[in-house]
């Protein structure tokens, strides 16, 4: 990141930072809708990775230089902290045995010290923001991870389905009568969205059935028309 307009990208723990007291207040809220994507930057070492001995120096200076540049408004022992977790994540994946435990802490030292000065980009988004101070039952305590991916993933379906009716209504209700007549796989083109997914949000919602219905007989080329008229003249001749 370029610091000379002073600029930060968010992470995780800044938004968690930023949302403090709105957290604690809702500490029944398993997680908070942000309302939209928000860009952060975000870093993940997967235990199946392995790092060649020869990336292990550039992959663990660059990503540790990186997070460090993420957190620069942290203070620096909260940093360290964060960069001492995830050095030891990369050294359970790097083979060779390549960087000493001094080393790691020389690399992480660095990363501190230029964390000002280093470039770092978002390089993912967040919308729902996982809520550190949610009371958790008793029983629910040894199922945390699996129930709060449950719960994710239902926030996020939620989502896609306002979307997707958000997409088809709009197109429903720009839709210029003077184009062709109005189909599936027309609507299909204009939202992206396959006709199949058309097809089932109409069946499900009336009043996008109602829209399309309406459009569907009243939309149509000035060519069609005429072909229309004229088949009606010949089925009453």
């Amino acid at each position: 990141m370029n610091t000379e307009n002073n600029s930060y990208v968010e992470t995780e723990s800044s938004l968690i930072r930023k949302y403090k007291n709105l957290l604690l207040e809702n500490r029944d809220a398993m997680i908070l809708d942000l309302g939209e994507p928000i860009p952060i930057f975000k870093w993940f070492i997967s235990e199946k990775s392995t790092w060649e001995s020869r990336t292990v120096m550039s992959k663990t200076v660059s990503l540790l230089n990186k997070i460090a540049a993420a957190h620069k408004e942290f203070p620096d022992d909260t940093v360290c902290k964060m960069l001492t977790v995830a050095a030891k994540r990369m050294r359970d994946i790097s083979k060779g045995g390549m960087i000493s435990n001094e080393g790691y802490k020389s690399i992480i030292q660095e990363a501190i010290d230029f964390k000002e000065s280093t470039e770092v980009v978002s390089n993912a988004e967040i919308r729902y923001l996982k809520n550190p101070y949610y009371i958790w039952s008793k029983d629910d305590v040894p199922f945390k991870k699996k129930i709060y991916r449950e719960f994710l993933n239902k926030c996020i379906a939620e989502d896609t389905v306002d979307k997707n009716y958000e997409k088809i209504e709009i197109a429903l209700a720009d839709y210029d009568f003077n184009q062709k007549k109005i189909t599936y796989n027309t609507l299909s083109d204009i939202t992206e969205l396959h006709r199949n997914t058309i097809r089932k949000y109409l069946n499900e919602n009336l009043e996008l059935q109602e829209m399309f219905d309406v459009i569907k007989k009243n939309s149509s080329t000035e060519k069609q028309r005429k072909d229309r008229i004229y088949n009606d003249l010949r089925k009453a001749s």
